[in-house]
């Protein structure tokens, strides 16, 4: 067990919840946790850089945790977002799904009436180039607009 102590020789074990009684409400402010390892120590810094037992720099920021449902592995992530593949056993399915890990966001086309006006002018002759072009759309939206409502069918560039 991994012991921190006070000026005052007040043995601090990882993890134990202390009260204002135990060390005084003067110090209390100066107490830091981690949050990743729980590590329990005394500071003079108003905010450390990292923590003294795991050396983490997030120590004070919130923790989420990913773990593979392949081999069991637990970790931190170091971005946000799902992380690509596992770190132990390299695998893209490290969430038990059948997808590739990260989750590949779409550019949408939000606006209202945009899909309508693309379908009119298609409908009309005119060329995805055309059309994205006159709207501004990107030219893949409007591919992707078209090619949902018109399925298999060859379309027009």
């Amino acid at each position: 067990m991994d012991y921190t102590s006070n000026s005052d020789n007040m043995a601090i074990a990882r993890g134990d919840r202390i009260s204002e009684q135990e060390v005084g409400g003067d110090r209390m402010s100066d107490l830091k946790i981690c949050n990743r390892c729980q590590y329990t120590w005394f500071s003079n810094v108003e905010s450390p850089v990292r923590c003294p037992s795991c050396g983490s720099h997030c120590w004070n920021k919130p923790t989420s945790s990913n773990q593979c449902q392949i081999c069991g592995h637990t970790w931190f992530p170091r971005a946000d977002g799902v992380p690509l593949r596992c770190p132990s056993c390299k695998t893209r399915s490290w969430r038990g799904d059948s997808g590739n890990g990260r989750v590949k966001m779409k550019k949408a086309v939000k606006i209202s009436g945009v899909s309508e006006d693309v379908m009119r002018r298609y409908e009309s002759g005119d060329g995805c180039l055309r059309i994205s072009i006159d709207t501004g759309v990107p030219m893949s939206s409007v591919y992707e607009i078209i090619k949902a409502k018109v399925g298999k069918a060859q379309i027009r560039m």
